[in-house]
C-alpha cells in the first residue's frame, strides 16, 4: 500500500486558512483494495498555547479504476485565528502500516 496527501489529486481544501473555514483533507492510496484503513495523527496548538492531540479517521470516497487508486477524506472542521495545526497521515492494509513521509501543517490567519 502507497499513500499520498498534498499532491494535485490529495490536497488539502483550503490551501490557505482562514478563521471559521471548514477544513478537508483529501488522501489517496495505492493500489485499489479491500480491507485498508486511513488515519491522521493531528495536533492543535491554540494561539493561548494550549495543545490538543488526537487520532482521526478518514473516511473512503472513491476509486479511480483506471488509475488502481482510492481516495479517502478527512474533515477537520474549523479553526480560530492564530491555531496552528500539524498532522500526519497513515494508513494499513492487512500487518502493514504505512506514513507519508511528512508532517503536514497550516496556521490560521
Amino acid at each position: 500500500m502507497v499513500i499520498w496527501h498534498n499532491t494535485v489529486d490529495a490536497s488539502r481544501i483550503p490551501e490557505y486558512v482562514s478563521p471559521g473555514q471548514d477544513v478537508e483533507l483529501w488522501i489517496g492510496t495505492y493500489p485499489i483494495e479491500g480491507g485498508q484503513s486511513v488515519w491522521l495523527e493531528l495536533t492543535l496548538r491554540k494561539a493561548d498555547g494550549k495543545e490538543m492531540s488526537c487520532k482521526m479517521p478518514a473516511q473512503w470516497h472513491s476509486n479511480n479504476e483506471q488509475r488502481n487508486n482510492s481516495y479517502w477524506r478527512a474533515l477537520l472542521g474549523t479553526f480560530e485565528a492564530g491555531d496552528r495545526v500539524e498532522y500526519r497521515i497513515f494508513g494499513s492494509h492487512d500487518d502493514e502500516l504505512v506514513s507519508c513521509d511528512e508532517t503536514y501543517s497550516f496556521e490560521v490567519s
